[in-house]
């Protein structure tokens, strides 16, 4: 729950407008946000022991766990990914109440997935068949929108509610050099989210080698960290990867702002990945860093015609990294532009979007 950015976000804005919002999920909620709120709504965090191991067994934990809470009154249900859309079914049918589907990826192509057709049709399926259930689907895209529409042919175009954090002001901030040991000559370079390949660590280390001056920082957890690892060793630049692990959202923007690039650097294995639009691009501009990415479909729209970075060709190649993060790193020309875009992409912007859907 503490490191979910858009179920927390929606949780958030729903008890600001005075609903009482139940949430089933892993992990913690601040002293904060279990208060009531000045319109009188409240969150109440009933938290899954995550019980790790495969996928499948994580998802008979959850849909068990969530099956077995007490009856609530609720007129809205919203299953936040596919994982738990099977057990917002059940709730929906117990409750009568109107079922909202995030269908925050293509889960129909999923880039950890890529040659492993099984899996995916058997997810894919899932999808197609529980999708059905649902009242109104939520995406994360403009993109999205219309390729989820046409892919389960939905009566209504799904509704975009981006993956944007709330606004806040850039802070001055050294975490990443304090924690790392990173001397105040050098360049810190970050990359937050899910460690998998095809999210641009693996080209962002064969990078390194090209860059001596500059360090790529890595926050967040997955299941490729120790061969990402090992592919940093082997280049030589070991020295230069530092591994922070996952960090709680609230605490995220002042790590954020301690970078001078944010690295936003997509290969498109999968579909999902080509149209991906992830909440690390926005959180690089609400901390006001440049970004790099790849030059892919959703990505466009927002760096180029805001002016926000540099976008390279897919598939990204080192030297093209090279030559983008030198550009992104002249701060007199892109700041502007980046606080002007801050607001723009703030989730109070969405917050009318989430109340009339939910």
């Amino acid at each position: 729950m503490d490191r979910d950015a858009r179920t927390l976000n929606v949780a958030r804005a729903l008890a600001r407008a005075g609903r009482h919002v139940h949430v089933i999920a892993a992990g913690t909620l601040r002293d904060e946000d279990a208060a009531p709120t000045a319109a009188g709504g409240s969150i109440t965090l009933h938290s899954w022991s995550d019980p790790g191991g495969s996928a499948f067994a994580r998802w008979r934990s959850f849909t068990a766990f969530a099956l077995r809470q007490r009856p609530i009154d609720a007129t809205t249900v919203g299953a936040m990914d596919l994982f738990a859309l099977y057990a917002a079914r059940q709730w929906k049918q117990r409750t009568k109440a109107k079922l909202i589907y995030d269908a925050r990826e293509f889960y129909f192509a999923l880039g950890p997935l890529q040659g492993r057709g099984l899996k995916q049709r058997l997810i894919s399926g899932m999808e197609r068949l529980l999708i059905r259930s649902a009242d109104t689907v939520t995406v994360s895209g403009e993109l999205d929108a219309e390729i989820i529409r046409d892919r389960y042919h939905l009566a209504a175009l799904p509704t975009v509610i981006l993956n944007v954090p709330p606004y806040r002001e850039p802070v001055p901030s050294r975490k990443l050099r304090e924690a790392c040991n990173i001397p105040i000559d050098a360049k810190v370079l970050l990359y937050q989210g899910v460690v998998h390949h095809g999210r641009g660590i693996g080209p962002m280390i064969a990078t390194l080698p090209l860059l001596p001056r500059m360090h790529l920082c890595v926050i967040g957890d997955g299941p490729a960290r120790a061969e990402l690892a090992s592919a940093a060793q082997a280049a030589g630049v070991a020295d230069r990867v530092h591994w922070l692990g996952a960090i709680s959202y609230d605490e995220l923007h002042a790590w954020t702002c301690s970078a001078d690039v944010g690295l936003c650097i997509i290969e498109p294995i999968s579909k999902s990945y080509e149209y991906a639009l992830p909440n690390k691009l926005f959180e690089y501009i609400m901390a006001q860093i440049p970004v790099v990415t790849t030059d892919l479909p959703a990505m466009r729209r927002v760096i180029q015609r805001y002016g926000l970075g540099v976008a390279i060709a897919a598939p990204p190649e080192p030297e093209a990294i090279a030559r983008a993060i030198e550009r992104a790193l002249d701060r007199n020309h892109f700041t502007p532009l980046l606080r002007a875009a801050a607001k723009l992409f703030s989730y109070e912007r969405q917050e009318e979007t989430v109340l009339c859907t939910y």
